[in-house]
């Protein structure tokens, strides 16, 4: 580039160097108040020293701007630093035009090489660029070429040397912006927070779920908070350098991450860099991060270095590096955070790592597994398991304020304790167009049923992605009939949907796969044993294929036979998550594609009634608890409980009052048609069409045990019941609507009401007090939803005949009397 001519500098006229780097975006204007009056006096002198030839009117001062690293925008405040710091950073300009950056210093106050560093820093991020630097403090004076860094000579520079100061410079180096924004982001608090933090926002963005991509585990506006975030926190303020986050897959643990990039952007000692580690590691992820974000093109050993000045730097502001994704094989990775956890940085530097508990084992011993590793020895730990109740509590309120209602009954639903499923409710309601109407909301179900596979088909059109789950559901089928997985994989399978990785790559190729784990859909994970495994990020849309999956197998000659067909539905339904409602999706995708809806099948599913069976002396029994792993439990002859985890063995005692325990046995079938009765559905019988889905709901929601799948969490398996001898174990209308089978009814009698009396009166002719029960919780929640006909009809139902069937029925609620 030629050099730009400048016949005079006048006060009419300035024009600025023809700049070359596209990595600067221009400065921009914050504030136009003055200052105090010996700040302005300040200015004013030195602009009369320096440029003796302008009218100092002329020049106009910012002590508040912006400039630009790469795509990130950095705000400079000095308004106060005069006056608490003796010092301030000041851009002088004249007709809109950087003139120079004044480093201020008070009078008596002693120049030094770091006041310099610091304006030529600034002067090289503004665009376009200052091409002085002035340091002063009244006394002394020195002046500085912006463009080579070389001091001139004189404290007052004539319009002569100004303007060959300006023609001297061709363009501005690649290597002096690279100083500069090391300058800044390793001296300035103030300045690498914002950087940081603007990173991380990069990062979520990255990460959040849009309409094309709606598989990614952030949602915008959408963020649960958890108690975990607040334990990290505290850990950090008592000092903890290494903190390990770690639970099951899709407990939420990437959005604790991003929940604390937000909260310690609201204190003062915390800076979080939220990173996603790639395979290349932890350093090369930050470098390419700076790279990308901050247009800072720093190598691998330069990102250490930065990490390496920061960690020893202001004690006053820690930088906390957030870093998610990490493979615990990754070896290049774990012995990154033993290096940046380590005595060689300083206690500015902490590191929040998040891992899946079933393989965080692996970094936390030796290689021999008999001692602690380094991280095993440094590290602070926290679980994190499905939502507590707190938590989920919180959760509910912040839906709600977002008009977005769960009904009564969800806190007992352990599926909703998982964040996505919470997650994928909300997104489904906020892709609505009538959103963002402040007199629109929407009220839930308490439990998960078949809207979740609709949601999955309507969120997920695109044929690439369906097959590719499909050949997914494919392999987790084939996982799920294997007899020859480790008894720890089946049972944590029945929690999450996994797939051992040796059995995807016979229906997808290593790219594919690659590609799948790239975009968020899969997650690399790592089973006690070794086995590498791969969680789907994606529950519902795997739940969707496994059902078109199973609905085409139906159709097939082998499973023709109604009791044959109802044996296969029920194992599948026990071995896979979510397995009761892929199965009633199946039956009724087998219907729609020209199979028709067998009655037989039906019939043949309700014959296998559930039973509650006494557990006897001698039973073994197993379960995968998360964050514990494989737990074995034997009945003794006393009726306690031998348990076995870990290599460890203890007793739990029962109340000698207490019965050694019952089991629901034989559940799974008609857990099917509890989900199977919320669709209207007709077959064929003796020539008419006759409805279906109401001689299920008559079926099923007579039985005489509670209906609702369980899991090796006593809290979410214990709801209040009413022990009826002769009658069974009967909900209480006090837990809301706990069971599907009773959401059914709540569903037929909201869609159905105007002609629901006739199959009321059939119901209470049954003389069921389980059946009474279940049509008064569905009746309670439809008289209080606040629509006139529907509420009105359930007040007229409850107050008239469920009243009276109940008078024929032992009371649940003898107190009440």
């Amino acid at each position: 580039m030629g050099d730009l001519l400048l016949d005079t500098f006048s006060d009419a006229a300035y024009v600025s160097p023809i700049q070359t780097e596209p990595t600067i975006m221009p400065a921009n204007k914050l504030t136009k108040k003055k200052t105090e009056t010996d700040l302005e006096a300040a200015i004013r002198g030195t602009v009369m020293r320096v440029f003796p030839w302008l009218d100092p009117a002329h020049v106009k001062h910012q002590v508040k701007f912006s400039f630009t690293f790469g795509r990130s925008r950095i705000d400079v405040d000095n308004t106060d630093s005069y006056d608490k710091q003796a010092r301030s950073d000041i851009i002088l300009e004249k007709g809109g035009v950087p003139l120079a950056v004044l480093e201020l210093k008070r009078e008596g106050n002693a120049l030094s090489t770091e006041d310099e560093a610091q304006g030529l820093s600034y002067a090289r991020v503004l665009d376009p660029m200052a091409p002085i630097v002035i340091v002063t403090n009244g006394n002394q004076t020195r002046i500085f070429d912006s463009y080579t860094g070389k001091r001139l000579g004189a404290d007052t520079l004539t319009e002569t040397q100004f303007v060959a100061t300006i023609n001297a410079a061709a363009r501005l180096a690649a290597g002096n912006l690279k100083q500069a924004i090391q300058t800044l982001m390793g001296n300035e608090p103030a300045i690498w927070r914002q950087a940081v933090e603007q990173l991380s926002d990069a990062t979520i963005e990255d990460l959040t779920a849009t309409s094309d991509n709606p598989g990614l585990p952030f949602t915008k506006d959408f963020l649960i908070q958890r108690e975990a975030t607040e334990e990290a926190i505290d850990l950090l303020e008592d000092g903890k350098r290494l903190i390990l986050i770690e639970g099951p897959p899709l407990i939420g643990k990437s959005n604790i991450l991003r929940d604390l990039a937000g909260r310690t952007r609201k204190a003062d000692r915390f800076a979080t860099l939220l990173i996603e580690v790639g395979r290349s590691g932890i350093v090369q992820a930050v470098a390419d991060g700076l790279a990308n974000q901050l247009n800072w093109p720093v190598t691998k050993e330069e990102a250490r270095a930065w990490l390496m000045q920061l960690s020893q730097g202001d004690q006053h502001l820690h930088l906390v590096l957030a870093l998610d994704g990490i493979d615990p094989r990754n070896k290049r990775a774990v012995a990154e955070i033993e290096d940046l956890s380590s005595s060689r940085f300083g206690v500015g530097l902490r590191v929040v790592v998040a891992f899946d508990d079933s393989a965080v084992h692996r970094i936390l011993e030796s290689k021999g597994g008999r001692d602690q590793s380094q991280i095993g020895r440094r590290a602070a730990r926290i679980a994190v398991d499905r939502m507590s109740d707190a938590e989920f509590r919180a959760a509910v309120n912040m839906m709600s304020d977002m008009r977005i209602w769960l009904m009564h009954g969800a806190l007992s639903a352990r599926e909703l304790r998982f964040p996505w499923a919470l997650r994928m409710r909300a997104w489904s309601v906020m892709q609505n167009a009538k959103f963002g109407d402040p007199n629109w909301g929407a009220s839930l179900a308490p439990l998960i049923g078949l809207e979740m596979i609709a949601h999955a088909r309507k969120a997920f059109p695109g044929q690439e992605l369906r097959h590719q789950f499909h050949e997914i559901a494919m392999a987790v089928l084939d996982d799920a009939r294997s007899r020859k997985r480790p008894i720890a994989l089946v049972l944590q399978s029945m929690g999450v949907f996994m797939v051992r990785k040796k059995k995807l790559t016979t229906r997808l190729t290593n790219a594919t796969i690659k590609s799948l784990v790239k975009d968020g859909y899969l997650k690399p994970a790592m089973q006690p044993s070794g086995e590498p495994v791969l969680i789907v990020r994606l529950p519902e849309l795997l739940a969707s294929e496994l059902a078109a999956l199973i609905a085409h197998e139906l159709t097939q000659s082998e499973l023709l036979d109604p009791v044959t067909a109802a044996e296969w539905l029920t194992s599948a339904s026990s071995n896979l998550p979510l397995g009761d409602i892929v199965a009633a999706q199946a039956i009724l995708d087998a219907a729609s594609s020209g199979f028709g809806l067998s009655l037989d099948l039906v019939l043949a599913l309700a014959e296998e009634r559930p039973t509650l069976q006494t557990v006897q002396p001698g039973a073994r029994f197993a379960t995968y608890h998360p964050g514990i792993g494989l737990v074995d439990f034997t009945v003794t002859e006393d009726g306690s409980l031998l348990v076995e985890a870990n290599g460890r063995h203890s007793r739990i005692e029962l109340d000698p009052e207490e019965t050694p325990g019952e089991m629901y046995h034989d559940f799974h079938s008609w857990m099917i048609l509890s989900h199977l009765a919320m669709v209207p559905s007709v077959a064929r019988i003796d020539g008419a069409d006759q409805r279906i889905d109401t001689a299920i709901l008559l079926e099923v929601a007579s039985a005489p045990v509670v209906l609702r799948s369980v899991g090796p969490e006593l809290q979410f398996n214990a709801v209040r019941v009413h022990d009826v001898p002769g009658e069974g174990s009967i909900v209480c209308h006090r837990e809301g609507i706990v069971e599907p089978i009773t959401f059914a009814l709540y569903e037929y009698f909201h869609r159905e009401f105007r002609v629901a009396t006739d199959w009321i009166d059939e119901a209470c002719r049954r003389d069921s007090l389980a059946l009474m029960a279940r049509i008064q919780i569905a009746l309670l929640y439809l008289a209080d939803i606040g629509d006139g006909d529907r509420s009105e009809f359930a007040r007229e139902m409850l107050n008239g005949p469920i009243a009276a069937a109940f008078k024929a029925l032992p009371e649940l609620h003898p107190e009440r009397g």
